[in-house]
């Protein structure tokens, strides 16, 4: 997945990959000419092979946890809440505290804030449970879920005081307080609030600023000025952002853009995050990434032929990248090729993704690649196909020594 250098984000990574990429594949999942698709399971058999194999990296807890966090962040998205529900609490360890904090504000988001106030109180026993670095961090996520419940004091007090401790929460700190205040109707307040954070070069606050304008924008969609002021707020926090990053927050706004129907402001950002992207190392998995995300959002902007071209030079690119990366390459590549209707060549780089994943020579990067693979698989729902799940199956009875 893209990845970010901030500890610590108002929208986790896997959500922003989850929310760039859905409906990337439905196309070749619901096709019967491709390598996907046929019912007899449920209609998130990907992902339910995604947790198993992230449950299955026995030689490594943290691997084992963050991947399973990942997948359940999927299930989230997807609206799979019972299903999401169940896999966080079966994770072991301080990352259950955090997957059922940011499942628990998925849970806001659809109105269902009952259940997400009972998931936050399994976040927080969780939280009083860990020592260390680790109970800062999901208190950070019980915040944010709280400001989008719109209970900004809780929300600003546990903030405040993760930020006085810790100057890696002073930007998400400052972001969760403007969110609270947009969560209750104050707008304006959450955009004052937010742009006393705009002078700040940090890269942390750079990034927690430009998701919180990301997200006022979203809880302003019934008032067109005031998302607008916030869509463009975001767009001149992402400029202000490091290297790669500031290509990785175009993208980000680029993509909200589209999703808003501001086409031409959102080719203009796709195409200054191209132009930084581009000039990455091939070598740097992230190149590949965010390329081929920004194909995916070109073709939804009106631009299918660019998208495609930016598609094959991407592709070219995953040679020179670690054998490791390479599967959720090909994956990610294949879903925007679905989302342009190219179903040949996305069957084409779901099987290599597959076919690279088998050919790693160690279990626990081949659960990881396999991991990735069937979040990506499973972005937008619907079963596999017999010899698809066949492939799965085995590599799952081939995690084992070495590792």
């Amino acid at each position: 997945m893209i990845q970010g250098n901030s500890s610590w984000s108002l929208s986790r990574t896997v959500a922003f990959r989850a929310a760039c990429l859905v409906s990337l594949i439905a196309t070749v999942i619901l096709e019967p000419d491709t390598v996907l698709a046929i019912a007899t399971p449920g209609p998130h058999e990907a992902l339910d092979y995604a947790f198993r194999f992230a449950t299955a990296i026995v030689s490594d807890d943290k691997d084992r946890s963050r991947a399973q966090e990942d997948v359940v962040g999927d299930y989230g998205i997807a609206g799979a809440f019972v299903e999401a529900r169940d896999r966080a609490f079966r994770i072991e360890g301080w990352r259950r505290g955090t997957a059922l904090a940011d499942l628990a504000g998925a849970l806001v988001k659809e109105g269902r804030a009952a259940e997400a106030r009972d998931l936050l109180q399994a976040a927080e026993e969780v939280r009083q449970a860990t020592g260390g670095w680790q109970g800062p961090r999901i208190a950070a996520h019980i915040a944010a879920a709280l400001a989008l419940l719109g209970e900004e004091e809780r929300a600003n007090a546990i903030a405040t005081r993760l930020s006085d401790e810790d100057r890696q929460y002073f930007g998400p700190s400052v972001a969760t307080a403007a969110i609270g205040r947009a969560g209750r109707g104050d707008l304006e307040g959450a955009l004052q609030r937010l742009s006393g954070l705009d002078a700040d070069p940090d890269m942390d606050v750079a990034w927690a600023r430009t998701e919180g304008y990301l997200e006022i924008a979203r809880l302003a969609a019934r008032d067109t000025p005031m998302r607008d002021r916030a869509l463009m707020a975001a767009r001149r926090s992402a400029d202000g952002l490091p290297g790669w990053k500031k290509a990785e927050g175009l993208a980000r706004v680029a993509d909200a853009l589209a999703r808003h129907g501001k086409a031409e402001e959102a080719r203009v950002a796709l195409g200054d995050a191209e132009t930084i992207a581009g000039g990455l190392p091939s070598s740097m998995p992230v190149k590949v990434e965010i390329l081929a995300d920004l194909a995916r959002i070109g073709g939804a902007v009106g631009d299918p032929d660019g998208a495609r071209r930016l598609l094959g030079e991407t592709e070219g690119s995953v040679a020179a990248t670690p054998a490791i990366d390479r599967p959720g390459l090909y994956a990610r590549i294949g879903g925007a090729y679905a989302r342009l209707g190219q179903r040949k060549d996305a069957r084409r780089l779901y099987e290599r993704a597959l076919e690279d994943t088998g050919n790693l020579a160690n279990a626990r990067p081949r659960a990881l690649a396999a991991v990735e693979v069937c979040r990506l698989l499973g972005e937008d729902a619907g079963p596999l196909l017999d010899p698809v799940r066949v492939r799965l199956d085995q590599l799952l009875a081939g995690l084992k020594d070495p590792w």
